[in-house]
């Protein structure tokens, strides 16, 4: 099924680090004792792998991770489903079917997104709980403990209301909190903020618009595991789907709910996936900008009046570099999967039944199984030298780059040189 298709991994591809952590034996573990020689780093997470925090006035207070994106053998114990976990921390067996209900957005008549009536939604705790927060990542935490980091000392995790746009959620409020307190905590080091998939556009819009001088005292660099800098091409099929469900096997379910607008709302930018052929309806072409027309012959109105609303091209931050070119406040640094087909989009025969069209030919480019070169390539309009700051990795997959040992030496390389104001180049 599409919707579950484990290398289309932000969306489902935390399995691939159960494999890592059953085949090395990995466990929420703290690194060596002695701190000082290693900066902090604060990790931002892809999509639907924050543990959210939900309470509903007069019902449920519980926690929530995205089923299709949850492993169990990676929740916190005793908790072995998605299902498990939230009915340990609160959730009623009587509530069990009204979470979707709770957790989907209202998009009102001006594409303004809020939470449904009486629901509140936060992350579980901020920077505290590594393993609780933002467990699909505990390989990760390991990998980094081997070398000098301490998760929740010196290795933190900073979750996210992923349901909503950047900008239109606390994370950058958040982040500069974590940060500032992780600095403290390492004798003044500055941070190191690394993300991974969408995790890297919430660092983005708060490393653009956060006081450029608190960035300069507390931010070292950025280092960016296959980001997600646009909206998601082959997300877009999500606005037509039946939505979420605790069964990560329901066929007609998907990752998320047809109302987050954190990648559904963003469009799909010109400068990212240019005049290529994203969707097709019938004989039909759909192109990154004819997304808002694919939303309303799909029947997603709703999505299609909030992308009106959020889209990327229409927000300052977000132009600044992608049409303007103008680089981070800080050195960054980007590594990604390239050379494996990667599903950028969808050929349905006919609207407005795509909804009931699971099967439907899959539009394919190369990528790293998850987001295609186009997207993960995307920082190079901005980046101040692409040989120093960029490097694609032969074969690795979305979620897998997270657990490339390459990859994770990098991120402690460039940290590292931070420190002397030295961040070294990925392709010395």
């Amino acid at each position: 099924m599409w919707m579950l298709r484990l290398e289309n991994a932000t969306r489902a591809g935390a399995l691939g680090l159960v494999g890592l952590a059953l085949a090395t034996g990995l466990t929420a573990c703290s690194g060596p004792a002695d701190t000082a020689a290693v900066p902090p780093i604060v990790f931002a997470p892809g999509l639907g792998m924050s543990a959210l925090a939900v309470d509903v006035e007069g019902a449920s207070s519980f926690s929530f991770l995205v089923p299709a994106m949850t492993s169990p053998d990676l929740l916190p114990p005793p908790a072995t489903s998605a299902l498990d976990y939230s009915q340990h921390s609160g959730l009623a067996e009587s509530d069990v079917d009204r979470v979707r209900e709770w957790l989907a957005l209202d998009i009102d008549s001006t594409g303004r997104a809020t939470n449904a009536p009486g629901v509140s939604v936060a992350p579980v705790s901020l920077g505290a709980d590594f393993h609780a927060e933002c467990p699909q990542y505990l390989p990760l935490a390991n990998l980094l403990s081997e070398q000098g980091w301490t998760t929740d000392v010196s290795l933190r995790c900073l979750p996210y209301d992923y349901r909503y746009a950047p900008g239109a959620n606390s994370f950058a409020a958040d982040l500069q909190k974590v940060v500032e307190r992780s600095v403290a905590a390492a004798g003044g080091l500055k941070a190191v903020i690394a993300c991974h998939s969408q995790g890297c556009l919430m660092a983005d819009h708060a490393l653009r618009t956060l006081d450029p001088a608190w960035v300069s005292d507390n931010v070292a660099s950025l280092f960016g595991f296959a980001g997600q800098y646009s909206g998601c091409s082959d997300c877009m099929r999500w606005a037509f789907s039946a939505g979420w469900s605790w069964d990560p096997g329901a066929v007609d379910a998907s990752p998320v709910d047809p109302t987050w607008v954190g990648q559904l709302a963003l469009d799909l930018q010109y400068s990212v996936y240019g005049d290529n052929v994203l969707y097709k309806i019938g004989e039909e072409e759909f192109r990154a900008l004819d997304n808002t027309s694919l939303l309303q012959e799909g029947g997603a109105v709703a999505m299609a009046r909030a992308t009106e609303r959020y889209a990327l091209q229409r927000q300052e931050w977000f132009t600044s570099g992608d049409e303007s070119g103008v680089p981070l406040p800080v050195p960054a640094r980007f590594v990604y999967g390239i050379d494996l087909p990667t599903t950028v989009g969808y050929a349905f025969d006919a609207a407005p039944e795509i909804s009931d069209q699971p099967d439907a030919p899959s539009i394919e480019a190369d990528g790293d199984g998850g987001d295609s070169a186009w997207m993960n390539e995307a920082p190079a309009r901005w980046t101040s030298d692409r040989r120093c700051d960029m490097l694609g990795l032969p074969g690795i997959k979305h979620m897998a780059i997270v657990t490339d040992a390459d990859a994770v030496r990098l991120l402690a390389t460039v940290a590292r040189g931070g420190v002397a104001d030295d961040v070294p180049c990925l392709n010395p």
